[in-house]
Parts: C-alpha cells; sequence; structure tokens
C-alpha cells in the first residue's frame, strides 16, 4: 500500500488563496484613488480610519478564506488516502505482509480491527463446516446402521412358517403341513437372511419330493414349489413292495407290484435305475404294460413279459430303434426269447 502522495506547492489550495486576497487588493487600491482627491483633513482623517477598518476586514475575510482553504486541503488529502486504501483492499491482499503496527499507520485501528474480525469470522465458519461434516457424517452412520438393524436382526422381515404357500404337493405324501413342519427350524429368522437353499434342502429331505425350489413373500413368508417323485417300478426289499423311480430311490411302500413291473437294480442303483426308465420310456405302451420284470446289471437290461417270453435288450444303445423292431417282432413272430441287442439283426428263438 503507498501512502499518499505529499501535497505539491502552487496547486489549487494556493490558487485559491491568491483568487481569495485579490478582492481585499483592489478595494485598498480603490479606497487610495479615492483619497488623492482633495478634502478636509476632518475628510482625511475619517477616510483614514474608514480605510483601517475596511483593511482589517480585508485581513479577517483573507484568514478565514485561508482557514477554509487549508481544511479543504486537508479533507482532500483524506479522501484521497481513503480511496487509495479501499482500491488497495479490493485489489486483495498487500504485496508483502507487513507488521500490525504498520496495518495500523496505512489503515487506520478501525480496519484493522475490521481486519482482525474477518480473520475470527473466516475461522468460525470452518469450525462450523467442519462440526456440520462431522454430524451429517454420524448421521448418516447412525441411519445406515439403524436399517441394517431393521434388515437383519429386527422381527419385521421374521420368517412365520404358517404363512408358507405350497404348490406342487400331492396331498398325500406331501402335504402343506408336512412341509411347513420340515422348515419349522426356519420360524424367525429374518427373510433377509434367510438361505433358500437351505430351506430347499429341507423340504427335500422328504424322500416323496424329487426336487423343490423356495421363493421369498415379503416381508415375512416364503413359497414353496415342490416336483413329487415319480414311480416306474415296484422293488421287492425289506418284506415288503416299494415304489422306485427313475433315479432309483424307493420312496413309497405298497401292497404288491399291480401294474408296475418288478424291477432288480444293481448296487450302482442309480445308474440301474437310469437304464431301467431308458427301456420303459422307449417302449410304446402297449409293449410296455406287458412287461411283468426287468432287470439291470449295470450293463446289460433285460425284461420278461406276461406271457412268459424273455427279452434280451442289451445297452441302452439305439433305445428307439430297438423298441420298434421288438413291437414287429411280437406281433408276427411267435418265440420265447426275442434278442434286439442287434437291432439290424435281431434273434428269435
Amino acid at each position: 500500500m503507498r501512502p499518499p502522495s505529499p501535497r505539491r506547492p502552487g496547486g489549487r489550495h494556493e490558487r485559491s488563496r491568491a483568487a481569495s486576497s485579490a478582492p481585499g487588493k483592489a478595494s485598498d487600491e480603490a479606497v487610495e484613488a479615492s483619497s488623492g482627491q482633495g478634502s478636509s483633513p476632518e475628510g482625511d482623517q475619517a477616510r483614514g480610519g474608514a480605510s483601517q477598518r475596511r483593511s482589517s476586514q480585508g485581513s479577517r475575510v483573507r484568514g478565514s478564506r485561508e482557514a477554509r482553504s487549508d481544511r479543504q486541503a486537508r479533507d482532500e488529502g483524506g479522501e484521497q488516502a481513503s480511496v487509495a486504501v479501499a482500491r488497495r483492499s479490493a485489489r486483495g491482499t498487500l504485496a508483502t505482509p507487513i507488521a500490525a503496527a504498520d496495518a495500523a499507520a496505512l489503515l487506520g485501528s478501525e480496519e484493522t480491527a475490521d481486519l482482525g474480525d474477518r480473520l475470527r469470522e473466516r475461522a468460525r465458519a470452518r469450525r462450523m463446516l467442519l462440526l456440520r461434516r462431522v454430524a451429517i457424517a454420524v448421521l448418516t452412520v447412525a441411519i445406515v446402521g439403524g436399517a441394517a438393524w431393521v434388515a437383519f436382526f429386527s422381527p419385521l422381515f421374521a420368517l412365520s412358517t404358517s404363512a408358507i404357500q405350497v404348490s406342487g404337493e400331492d396331498g398325500t405324501l406331501v402335504t402343506d403341513e408336512s412341509v411347513r413342519s420340515s422348515v419349522a427350524a426356519f420360524e424367525g429368522v429374518p427373510l433377509t437372511r434367510l438361505n433358500t437353499r437351505e430351506v430347499a434342502r429341507a423340504v427335500e429331505s422328504n424322500v416323496a419330493v424329487k426336487s423343490a425350489s423356495v421363493s421369498r413373500r415379503w416381508p415375512t413368508s416364503l413359497t414353496v414349489s415342490v416336483t413329487m417323485r415319480t414311480g416306474m417300478a415296484v422293488e421287492a426289499a425289506s418284506g415288503g413292495y416299494w415304489l422306485v423311480d427313475d433315479q432309483g430311490v424307493a420312496f413309497q411302500q405298497v401292497s404288491g407290484a399291480g401294474t408296475y413291473p418288478l424291477v432288480t437294480l444293481p448296487d450302482e442303483r442309480a445308474t440301474g435305475a437310469s437304464d431301467v426308465a431308458s427301456v420303459l420310456g422307449a417302449l410304446d405302451e402297449s409293449t410296455r404294460s406287458q412287461v411283468s420284470a426287468i432287470t439291470a446289471t449295470g450293463t446289460q437290461v433285460s425284461f420278461t413279459l406276461r406271457g412268459g417270453q424273455s427279452v434280451k435288450w442289451g445297452t441302452n444303445a439305439d433305445a428307439p430303434q430297438k423298441a420298434r423292431v421288438l413291437a414287429t417282432l411280437l406281433a408276427n413272430v411267435q418265440a420265447t426269447t426275442y434278442d434286439v441287442s442287434s437291432p439290424n439283426h435281431p434273434v428269435t428263438s
């Protein structure tokens, strides 16, 4: 900040004083000119007194004008200094840091106090901003934590097994109540933490259920869809007869074979049952209804018809072709044994 420029001599203030003194001089000259004219001594004395009074008044007027001119000069100098300070303040900070005493000398005590107030206000604003950010962060954590507790631990989404909807059950081997009983262990668990795959496995613990799918029904229930096992044959085991499905699972005890063929499975029950299911699925309805017993060894399949004839089927290869050849032979050839293990060269005896 630059200090105010010093007042140059001969400026407009000096010209103002010179102009103010001109009327006084003109008045004196007029008095002197009038005094040159002839008159009495008393008149001269009177004119001399009047001239002194006018000279005194002119001096007072000139002094008053000079005082006013000085005050105006000081005021204008102060205004110029204030304008300079304001311009420097508007441009930003000082070019170089200055001491407090220098700042006070240049800006004045009031402006220095205003600068301190502004600095304190900025510091206070920074503190308030920091506190506001901390408060927002704490509030956010609290809201997220509360929502997580409500979603994962509160009873708001707790499972009610009595509200479970079941579809696909047969009403005998699998009922709504049996499904709800199998998932009773999950009662009260929030749906957000519930493992639906574990619930499905619990439903599949009923041997008559081949598979189950579970989906959530918000806010507190489930939808369970079950696929029942379907018997393809009857197996004699444990002093009774059991329905067996295409996976070799004995899932229901029955009084006898009835219309089902009596099946014999190898140790690899799943493989043997799959072979049997493949053979029975390839036969037409008329031929399949004549099968009274069927045996799978793991590599070969053979079966007996209700009329006493035996059929050598062989492997599962070319099952559709073997089924067509066998149907043709049964309709046209009377025999006790039909070998279709090589369908292009069947053999009867």
